[in-house]
């Protein structure tokens, strides 16, 4: 058995020491050679100036003896890169990682956080890090790196969300600590308003076999969102958990939620504070009837609510829902409504919405719903480059889905959905349809798809035309192409244009992949429009290894385009540069 306890920590003059204790005494040489092995590069050399403004010295000893040899791992460097600003300006969570190859095999290793001058002068509670193969308690830890090199700009942005979640029985105990350095002024425009380092997820839980008790943060949903949806979405940078508690209670007939406390805005703020509950009831089978309500009240004394009721028959075929929702003080009624059901071949879907004033935010404009948008999620970029975004107050519409499984080798999927304001100004409609074969006793994989869309935010029709073969070549290896164009029509000045996507990817299962996507665009050429770039190139590397690690690098360039998840989109303007994304999981 080994550890490691992190002792002190100090600024990039003054290193933190961090002590080894090793109890597998006939293990020390090999043990020694796995932390020389994990340097990072740039890592001073073992041996050197201790004082390096960038480097943290490590002691391993004999069942603390004193008698080791003195190493480095690297801090940071974009920490060191500036003065010092304290004790909680160091990134914890990347020596955590890297931790992580000092053992393989059958040792318990885990990292403690036990310094109590740093929890007595600093903002942050340290993470625990925990890797073992024979604890009746269960320990998981999830660190997600970003790093960015963005040329045009001169900036270098760095972003980490450690998660670590303690299970003992029905008890668990959890929290993440989040980076910001600096933080993106694309997402985050009044950046001055994020802490770039801060402690922004922290609970415990208790779990029985009828109830769960929840205190510190959560995330939480009634029906299909109508009213309350919290969630969090890293590609989006959303994150609307709730700080209070919660009580839920489940049997076979009911089910009753509770839940009171103030939803985070993506500045980590918390204002106003919201007081929940959800009742649903199953009187036979084949039905559910549901209930749920929601009241706000700040400070200052305002006070709001908002209410709903829901239905959901089911049948061995298919099942229908419902749920209809209102503000306080209006008259104005919201729905959705749901029907899913199979038939021989063919299962189908059809949806309809009418979001009508059912905006219901806290006082930095964060909304405390998400419903369905009735729009389908799209997995080719340039089927996503005129999305739409979801306007709570004001569209209502529906989504038609048919999918034909003509044989065990063949299927075909249509869809059509179709969003219009409430004075029947078009806001969006799409048709896609898609092919989807196999070939050659799965050797051979093809995916054909056309879409027509229009989007009332770019005023724009779009045609768009795929081609995405997948060639199995071996147990292993895998080549994917993916050819996509897409002709563009503004219906303001009537010009024209197109756009070309050709993606190359070679996969070696499990180890990773290498992909080369190229895009073209001929907008350039119109007389209204000034490009500076018309072509746009770049490589991805993944690689996976130790099974629960995975490393992606993106150099290159690429077009500006939205990134969107049910009706919620962000927009990334056009990036030239490096991109690093690490995720751990133990």
């Amino acid at each position: 058995m080994a550890r490691v306890i992190v002792k002190t920590f100090g600024d990039c003059r003054k290193t933190p020491k961090i002590t080894l204790f090793k109890s597998l005494p006939r293990r020390r040489e090999s043990i020694y050679k796995r932390v020389m092995d994990s340097r990072l590069p740039g890592c001073c050399k073992f041996g050197s100036n201790p004082e390096s403004r960038a480097t943290s010295p490590i002691s391993l000893d004999g069942e603390g003896q004193g008698d080791g040899v003195k190493c480095c791992i690297i801090n940071p460097p974009s920490l060191c890169l500036s003065p010092p600003r304290g004790r909680e300006d160091y990134i914890l969570s990347y020596v955590l990682f890297f931790c992580n190859s000092l053992l393989r095999g059958n040792d318990l290793f885990y990292l403690f956080r036990q310094s109590f001058e740093v929890l007595k002068s600093s903002k942050i509670c340290l993470l625990i890090l925990v890797f073992c193969t024979n604890l009746h308690a269960q320990l998981s830890f999830k660190n997600h790196l970003e790093w960015t090199d963005w040329h045009d700009y001169d900036r270098r942005i760095w972003e980490n969300w450690t998660d670590v979640a303690y299970q003992w029985h029905g008890a668990q105990l959890g929290g993440r600590y989040e980076i910001n350095y600096p933080p993106d002024p694309f997402i985050y425009p009044q950046d001055s308003l994020l802490k770039q380092f801060d402690l922004t997820f922290l609970y415990a839980e208790y779990d029985t076999k009828n109830w769960n008790l929840r205190a510190g943060n959560f995330y939480s949903m009634f029906g299909r969102g109508l009213v309350l949806r919290t969630y969090e979405d890293r590609n989006l940078r959303v994150d609307n958990n709730i700080l209070g508690g919660k009580v839920e209670y489940h049997d076979d007939i009911f089910y009753v939620k509770a839940l009171a406390g103030q939803m985070r805005d993506r500045y980590n703020r918390r204002g106003d504070t919201v007081y929940g509950g959800d009742i649903e009831v199953n009187p036979v089978s084949f039905l559910q009837l549901g209930a749920n309500y929601l009241y706000q009240t700040n400070p200052e004394g305002y006070s709001s609510s908002i209410g709903a009721a829901r239905m959901n028959w089911l049948w061995s075929w298919g099942d229908l829902y419902a749920e209809f929702a209102r503000p306080e003080g209006t008259n104005r009624y919201s729905s959705y409504m749901g029907f899913t059901g199979a038939a021989g071949d063919f299962t189908f879907t059809v949806e309809y919405k009418n979001y009508n004033h059912l905006a219901f935010k806290n006082k930095y404009g964060t909304e405390y719903s998400a419903p369905p948008a009735l729009t389908r999620e799209h997995t080719f970029s340039l089927l996503n480059r005129h999305p739409h975004a979801l306007n709570l107050d004001d569209e209502q519409g529906y989504q038609l889905e048919v999918t034909w499984f003509s044989t065990t080798t063949w299927d075909v999927i249509a869809n059509h959905s179709k969003t219009l304001s409430h004075k029947k100004q078009r806001l969006f409609e799409e048709y896609y349809l898609e092919s989807h074969n196999v070939f050659f006793d799965n050797k051979l994989e093809t995916r054909l798809a056309g879409a027509w869309t229009f989007d009332f935010t770019t005023n724009t029709e779009n045609i768009t035309s795929i081609i995405d073969p997948q060639v199995v070549l071996s147990k292993r290896d895998l080549i994917h192409l993916s050819w996509q164009h897409q002709h563009t029509k503004n219906l303001l000045d009537l010009s024209e244009y197109d756009t070309e996507l050709l993606l190359i990817e070679y996969s070696r299962s499990p180890y990773g992949s290498l992909a080369l996507v190229g895009e073209y665009t001929n907008q350039f050429k119109l007389n209204n429009i000034k490009m500076e770039r018309h072509t746009w190139l770049y490589g991805q590397l993944t690689l996976n290894f130790f099974n629960n690690q995975e490393l992606h690098i993106l150099y290159g360039s690429r077009q500006a385009g939205f990134v969107c998840v049910g009706g919620i989109c962000r927009y990334e303007p056009e990036f030239r540069g490096v991109e690093i994304r690490l995720v751990n999981r133990f």
